[in-house]
């Protein structure tokens, strides 16, 4: 091997060590986990082939970012993403509100799902019959997989097995059960399936009314 090869080779060691060492790889903790994180749902790669970029994933859907925390998107790397003068949507069960590429959604505990946090899952697979009035979907977070009961509107519990509304008649008409995440229904005619509605982030059906009231209090 002659000295040009070796001046060669060195060089590119050198430069592969230089992209290494400055890379924004995962273990420089780009995405800003905790130990906690891991198992609800966060998680950094490297990124192939040359393994020097990290890619940063979220649960909740919550679109994946390169070299910064996914948690943050659509609010500035580094800013705490809790934020109650501009977050107005009602998340329950322990949820937070949170700004995301622009869209306010809520991030739920473990365990739990849906668009308020509302949905409570059972740490099983989905099986026939587990949803009585609903359908069945999975989430796996860490080594854990939780079932979750979709309920069709007018029923409620961990497995849709509570049912405490039908149509009265034609009309918007309150979700007592759902009033704190501003849910309501509309029914188009006595006895049809009600659809399930919700109020513009902040406010909640008032029932007397029968208007979204931003200043309503549910009872």
């Amino acid at each position: 091997m002659g000295r040009t090869s070796s001046i060669v080779i060195i060089a590119l060691l050198l430069q592969q060590y230089i992209q290494i060492t400055t890379g924004v790889t995962c273990q420089f903790n780009p995405c800003q986990l905790t130990a906690a994180d891991a198992l609800n749902g966060y998680c950094c790669y490297n990124i192939p082939p040359n393994y020097v970029d990290a890619l940063c994933t979220c649960p909740n859907n919550i679109a994946p970012v390169v070299n910064a925390p996914c948690r943050y998107a659509g609010i500035g790397v580094g800013v705490p993403g809790i934020n109650p003068t501009i977050c107005t949507k009602t998340c329950v069960n322990g949820g937070v509100c949170n700004i995301v590429n622009g869209q306010q959604v809520c991030w739920c505990q473990l365990g739990f799902s849906g668009e308020n946090c509302e949905i409570q899952g059972i740490t099983n697979r989905c099986y026939a019959g587990l949803c009585q009035t609903g359908t069945c979907y999975e989430q796996t977070v860490g080594i854990t997989t939780y079932a979750f009961c979709r309920c069709q509107p007018g029923c409620r519990g961990i497995q849709c097995n509570q049912c405490y509304f039908t149509c009265p008649n034609q009309g918007a008409f309150s979700d007592t059960a759902q009033c704190g995440i501003g849910r309501y229904f509309y029914c188009s005619q006595a006895f049809a399936i009600p659809i399930a509605a919700t109020c513009p982030a902040g406010q909640k059906f008032n029932r007397f009314t029968n208007q979204c009231d931003s200043t309503y209090q549910c009872t």
